[in-house]
């Protein structure tokens, strides 16, 4: 079986050939290649991305010479050279000429960019489209460009049958706007939804610095586990693949710890807080009449139509945790909010946001700053 440095010099062959990344997957696994081992089991062999992660590594494969960073600290790691000197520039050369800058570029607005999802496990991307297929099969010229968003998942066997591979963006915008305006017509809902994680969140309150104690007793042994790793690869005694598996096996661990330990510092201020049904309740309304203004505006201009557009996308991203889609492109919006912080920000007039207009002039839209994820959640 060939070494995993023999492949990297085919992958950099291939691709300076001319060939495209899914006609190198396809080689290498008709080859039987190996790939290198991952602290995370591989759902897909000889992914496009890892192939693609292998090419941006040119320059450290060539020079020899990889750099880590940790908390803001630059070490630099040897490493075995793969590729010669003249294949490198040969491949910067290429990269160079692939990047493209089309004239007349049409720039749209994406609503749902970051947050629309299939079953296929993976955030859709937005483009402009300028052809369409016309009764014949064959690809004509579109009247307006118009945007798409459409499914990442590149490997046949891994898509989802209940994924639509694409939807048009002004219809996904426009029915994802509609539900969520539909949800703030009554936002009881989502009151009642606080108040039963706040009676919950209470109940649990006994146990609460304990934990927090000991995840943060984890996270120090974490930290002094990374050092100890580096520490051996530098002296010689950890290959560069081991040191890599275990600073990413550490490395989860570490995000899992913090996660939980930022839920557990929200869960003890929530409970310290009093009124806070008459400050969700004020936060709610701020954000209903943001969304009324938002559905009376007639922008007249394009740089109307851009502010109007920035307004919603700010509620989108406020509100939203995901969009996903099902075969049918029938859209379910997930809503979340943010309770600690919510309750720790003065829904007033310091968060009014002048900036979309109607036929009447200028509106006020009385949005709140954007928050992270959180633990109320509606499905819509």
């Amino acid at each position: 079986m060939a070494s995993p440095s023999t492949e990297y010099r085919k992958i950099f062959e291939w691709y300076l050939d001319g060939c495209r990344l899914m006609e190198i997957r396809d080689r290498l696994i008709a080859g039987g290649a190996p790939q290198k081992g991952s602290s995370v089991p591989r759902r897909i062999h000889w992914a496009r991305s890892s192939i693609q992660a292998i090419l941006k590594s040119a320059k450290e494969y060539a020079y020899g010479l990889k750099i880590q960073s940790r908390k803001g600290e630059l070490f630099e790691i040897p490493v075995e050279p793969i590729i010669d000197i003249a294949t490198y520039d040969s491949f910067r050369e290429m990269r160079a000429r692939k990047k493209t800058y089309p004239a007349r570029r049409v720039h749209h607005d994406y609503l749902l960019g970051g947050v629309l999802k299939c079953d296929c496990g993976n955030k859709w991307g937005a483009r402009t489209q300028k052809t369409r297929k016309n009764r014949k099969g064959v690809l004509v010229e579109r009247k307006t460009t118009t945007g798409v968003y459409f499914c990442r998942q590149n490997h046949k066997d891994l898509v989802s049958p209940d994924c639509p591979r694409h939807i048009g963006a002004k219809k996904a915008d426009d029915d994802a706007w509609e539900k969520i305006c539909r949800a703030l017509d009554k936002p009881e809902y989502l009151l009642s939804q606080a108040m039963d994680l706040v009676d919950q969140l209470r109940a649990n309150a006994s146990n609460l610095h304990e934990e927090r104690d000991r995840i943060e007793k984890q996270l120090q042994r974490i930290n002094h586990n990374r050092q100890w790793v580096i520490t051996q690869a530098r002296e010689g005694r950890f290959t560069n693949n081991d040191m890599e598996q275990q600073l990413a096996t550490l490395t989860l661990q570490e995000i899992s710890y913090k996660r939980d330990l930022s839920a557990l510092g929200q869960t003890i201020n929530i409970n310290a807080l009093n009124n806070w049904e008459e400050k969700f309740e004020e936060y709610l309304a701020d954000l209903q009449v943001g969304v009324v203004e938002l559905k009376e505006a007639a922008p007249q201009t394009e740089e109307e139509r851009h502010r109007v557009f920035l307004l919603k996308k700010k509620v989108i991203d406020t509100l939203v945790e995901e969009v996903t889609i099902n075969r049918n492109r029938e859209l379910n919006v997930v809503i979340r909010l943010d309770l600690q912080k919510i309750l720790d920000q003065d829904a007033g007039l310091e968060n009014l946001s002048p900036a979309a207009y109607s036929r009447r002039g200028e509106i006020y839209t009385r949005i709140p700053d954007m928050y992270p994820a959180g633990q109320i959640r509606l499905r819509l």
